[in-house]
């Protein structure tokens, strides 16, 4: 078996507090304008958005139209049914023998 080593005589010893460095403070807070920002967002969006929206209202026009176009269909041909009707009415009859 092997004999422990001896202890040192001099053991090094910590003499100084290190501190660790102070954080970085924070570059001062500028106040943001929401004003201007929301106008800068919309100036960039605005164009896409009209787009979408110009499709959009398209396309539920157009379903619309869809929709409608058999009840337009058949009011238009009672209308002219009645005008028909009724021109055919006021026609003078021819005398019979």
């Amino acid at each position: 078996m092997r004999a422990p080593k001896p202890t040192p005589r001099f053991l090094p010893t910590l003499t100084e507090v290190v501190q660790p460095p102070n954080p970085p403070e924070p570059p001062p807070q500028v106040p943001i304008d929401t004003d201007a920002m929301v106008a800068k967002v919309m100036q960039a969006v605005a164009p896409h958005i009209e787009n979408q929206l110009r499709e959009l209202v398209s396309d539920l026009v157009q379903e619309q139209l869809r929709e409608l176009s058999p009840r337009i269909q058949h009011d238009l041909e009672q209308m002219v049914r009645a005008a028909v009707e009724g021109a055919v009415a006021e026609m003078p009859h021819p005398r019979q023998p």
